[in-house]
């Protein structure tokens, strides 16, 4: 493999992720809005696109580092790299979330409830500390899975030199410390380390560092703890991801490929844009042809703000992480 070489299928997987959640949240969480049951059925599982998004990180991550020669020296550059990457659109959308929940209470459906965030709950979103404090919450409730890929970026960067080394001994050690952290905490990274191990195990075996024996062997033990930590519809979303980066990784979509790139922003802005149209004529639209147009524009409406953001804003981050190089070891 070439150095940083792209891998298309993950561009499609992102998409497929990034809107299954946003389909999700648009038809499924908007109360009052669809009153079809069978509806809501055939999109309730769209928010396992949130899986989807970490085993895609579970391999990522460790293919970068692999291909670009890290070192544990260089850990404090990596987190620099994946900061200046991730952490500007995140801002937006807080600044913007925090901005909604003032315009709320101009709205005439407002309820009366105060939901404006405090001081203290808006500086506890820098660093994703909100799990630490008791009593806080998300401003918005996707915050939660950038705190868990946040945690996973920390730990990576540490147990990379473990996970991708050549004895199987230290390779085994690293799997042990994954496969515990369900067993040790019932939340956040560790609950999700199974999910994660799925796309390390494919970074192994695509990059030769593990032959198919002991991707089956990690592939069962993965398994059986999301048999034991999580449902039926993880093991579903987590496997078709999987099997498409295993098996299908040069699959490429011109469409697919467009939204992939822009699926980030979707992510972090579709319940900024689409959901706050919903939310508003969901008091106003009963006829079911008008509340599908809705969901059109709100989808369209996403789309267009979250392009608007990635040429923005997620790009030009992503332009600046790219230049940041690793430090390469000086051989005598």
């Amino acid at each position: 493999m070439s150095i940083n070489k792209h891998v298309p299928v993950l561009d499609s997987l992102r998409a497929i992720a990034a809107f299954s959640v946003c389909l999700f949240h648009f038809i499924c969480t908007v109360t009052g809005f669809i009153d079809s049951e069978l509806v809501k059925t055939l999109f309730s599982t769209g928010h396992y696109g949130v899986q989807m998004f970490f085993v895609i990180s579970g391999f990522v991550i460790p293919w970068s580092l692999f291909h670009s020669d890290y070192g544990i020296k260089n850990y404090f550059t990596f987190a620099l790299k994946r900061f200046i990457r991730l952490e500007p659109p995140y801002i937006a959308s807080l600044m913007l979330a925090i901005a909604h929940t003032y315009l709320r209470i101009m709205s005439p459906h407002y309820n009366g409830v105060d939901i404006t965030p405090t001081t203290t709950q808006i500086a506890l979103h820098f660093g994703y500390l909100i799990p630490f404090v008791e009593g806080q919450h998300w401003i918005r409730p996707v915050y939660w899975t950038l705190a868990v890929e946040f945690q996973y970026y920390l730990s990576i960067g540490l147990l990379f030199p473990l996970i991708s080394h050549k004895k199987r001994l230290f390779r085994i050690v690293s799997y042990l410390i994954l496969l515990s952290g369900p067993f040790i905490i019932k939340g956040y990274l560790p609950l999700y380390l199974p999910v994660f191990l799925f796309g390390i195990a494919s970074f192994l075996y695509k990059s030769k560092i593990i032959e198919w024996k002991e991707l089956l062997i990690l592939t069962l033990a993965a398994t059986f703890e999301i048999y034991l930590f999580h449902d039926l519809g993880t093991f579903i979303y987590v496997g078709i991801t999987y099997i498409a980066i295993l098996f299908f990784a040069e699959f490429k979509s011109k469409v697919l490929t467009f939204f992939g790139n822009i699926s980030y922003s979707v992510y972090l802005f579709h319940s900024l844009t689409g959901m706050v149209i919903l939310n508003y004529f969901s008091h106003i639209v009963t006829s079911p042809f008008y509340k599908f147009l809705l969901v059109i524009l709100a989808l369209a409406v996403t789309v267009f703000a979250s392009y608007i953001v990635y040429r923005l804003i997620e790009l030009p981050s992503k332009r600046v992480s790219s230049k940041i190089k690793f430090r390469k070891e000086v051989r005598k």
